[in-house]
Formats: C-alpha cells, structure tokens, sequence
C-alpha cells in the first residue's frame, strides 16, 4: 500500500524561557511524487541571541492528540547544533517508520537552544529502548526537561531560607547550618559546599522543593519518573541505542564518573565534564542516587544511578535501587524535571 501523507497541519513549538527563546515558523511538510516514500519538512529557525538550537520532529495520526508514531528516520537539520536559518530542511523515511501504513499526519517541529532555567535539558518525546528493550518493546515518553546537574546546597538552601522556618526539610548532614529558634530558623551553607550536591534529603524533602520552586516561577517542577530518568542518561536518539553508562559509553573508570570509591565522596557537580549524556546531563552514572517519582513496590520509591561508593554494576543507567521515601541517607540526592507546554 502506497504511503499518503496528506492534510498536514503544522506546528511551531519553541520553549519560553527567561532568554530569548527559539522561534520555529513557516514549516511545510509533502510527501515525494515518486515511490520513495520520503516526506520533505521544511521550516525557519530564528534565535535572538544567535544560539545554535536542538531541533527535533514529532508525528501525529490522531490528529494531534498525540505525537507517538514511531518515526526516528529523520536526517538534515534534525539534532543538536542546528544554526538558526530560514529554509532548513528534513528528511523524514516515512516508508521506513511506517510500512504499509497510510493516512493523513499532523507534524510538529520543536527547538532549544539549551538556555532554559537552571540549565535544564530538554529531552524530546519519543520511543526508546528502556532497559534496553527490543525494539518491539521500545518504551513511549513525552517530552519534558530535566536538570543537567544534581540539586546543589545553595539551591536547596535558598529553599530552606525561604520555606522552612520550622526546619522540616532540613537535616543536619545536608552541610547546612540551621541557626535561630524554632519557628524562625534561617539557613547557612558550610564554607566551600555551595556547588556539591545536597543529600540526606527524603523524597518528602525534594518534593517539597519543586513544589517551592513550582510557585516561585510559574514552572511545573517535578522529580523525573524512572523511564524518564534512564532516557535522559543513556539514550542515543543518533545511535538508536541505549548506552551502559550515563556519559556515551559501555566502559567505566575513575576519569569519567564519581564511583567505587574513587573519590572517597561527593564531587562538585558537573566535575566530569565533558562525560556527559547524550542530552547533556552530568553525574548521572555515580556521585548521588537519584530519587525518582515512581513506586517500587508498596510505598517504596525508586532511585537511579550509584553513587560515590558504587560498584560499576550498580552505575549502569538500566539498575534499579529502592527506598522508603521518608529515608534520609549520605547518599542520596536529586535533580528535578520540568513539564513542557
């Protein structure tokens, strides 16, 4: 059966953050006249700051109630380092994606230029190979952004000295000083820890965070749920891959990641640069366990990633740990996600 791709509607999309945020306009998309089955996309791409942009593609056949047909064959101006132009152009193997299949498509066009607040990364909706899955068993995720580094102690600090006079989410090993009396408790970094990680935090305690932070910005934060968190650290949409360890690659060792001891404890975040993931995240392979939103079993929440003291099995992006949420432990921290519009 020939493949129709026909009654595009088309959309703009672009993040509206506190920089001057991508603009998509004037995107097309046409099926070829020939037996190809190949559709051309095109669309403008204006940045006010100059950034170069992430850009990605999403199809509908639901009418845009939803954006998961599975279609991952693009190729042109599709991806990380794309120059803000007019007429950029995509490939999309539509065949490939989805033989046999006719109909009509909405497309979608996105585009970030990576200077969101507090350096959030955005991870574009899509199938992948959670826990790596076979392809026929590849897991849907929606888009949404998530931080590249660990919530640090200056961050959480500013929460504590904003919302928690009666020190509920403070713990003593957070390398925060409470000072004052109860009721009216104010909040001090110790010298030299602002840019570490925060721990000893219960999944009470991060939750109350992004709630905090929610209401002062206008943004929706949240802790990430397990498949988000995985897709974030090991996926390769270029690659079509999974990959072992949170920074693009299947080995390990004290160059590249906080683990086994190799430190002896927490490093200031981001210190592994450039190991990073494939959407630009930090020390998601060691350094803290990661709290997540999903439940493990009972109230038992799941948290991703080692830490400073793990052996390489357990820095794999695919192992899954579990705690009670009310546990507050040296080695567990967070780093919020960020529901998109």
């Amino acid at each position: 059966m020939q493949l129709i791709v026909a009654g595009f509607v088309v959309m703009a999309a672009s993040q509206v953050w506190a920089n001057s945020a991508p603009v998509v306009s004037s995107v097309s998309a046409s099926q070829r006249g020939d037996s190809s089955k190949l559709v051309d996309i095109y669309y403008d791409l204006a940045d006010a700051d100059g950034d170069s942009c992430t850009v990605w593609v999403a199809i509908s056949d639901d009418g845009g109630a939803n954006w998961r047909v599975p279609a991952d064959n693009f190729s042109g101006a599709v991806g990380q380092s794309i120059t803000p132009e007019t007429n950029k152009h995509v490939t999309w193997d539509a065949g490939l994606d989805m033989p046999g299949k006719a109909g009509n498509f909405k497309v979608r066009v996105w585009a970030d230029d990576g200077n969101g607040p507090d350096s959030m990364a955005v991870i574009p909706g899509g199938w992948f190979a959670y826990q790596n899955a076979a392809p026929g068993s590849y897991k849907f995720v929606d888009s949404f952004s998530i931080a590249k580094y660990e919530t640090t102690v200056s961050q959480y600090c500013q929460f504590l000295n904003a919302a928690d006079p009666d020190g509920t989410y403070w713990a003593s090993g957070q390398e925060i000083i409470k000072k004052g009396d109860p009721g009216n408790y104010y909040y001090e970094i110790q010298a030299g820890r602002n840019n570490y990680p925060v721990r000893y935090v219960s999944i009470y305690d991060a939750e109350a965070y992004a709630a905090w932070k929610s209401s002062v910005t206008g943004f929706t934060y949240r802790l990430p749920t397990e498949q988000e968190w995985e897709k974030a650290a090991g996926w390769d949409p270029v690659l079509e891959k999974l990959w072992t360890y949170a920074f693009q690659s299947g080995s390990i060792d004290c160059s590249k990641c906080n683990y086994n001891y190799c430190v002896g404890a927490p490093t200031i975040v981001g210190s592994y640069d450039p190991h990073k993931s494939y959407y630009g995240c930090y020390d998601m392979s060691g350094n803290l366990w990661e709290w997540t939103s999903s439940i493990y079993s009972g109230d038992s929440r799941v948290l991703r990633g080692g830490c400073w003291s793990s052996t390489a099995t357990v820095c794999l992006v695919t192992y899954r740990n579990y705690y009670s949420p009310s546990n507050r432990n040296n080695y567990f921290g967070f780093r919020l996600a960020l529901d998109l519009d």
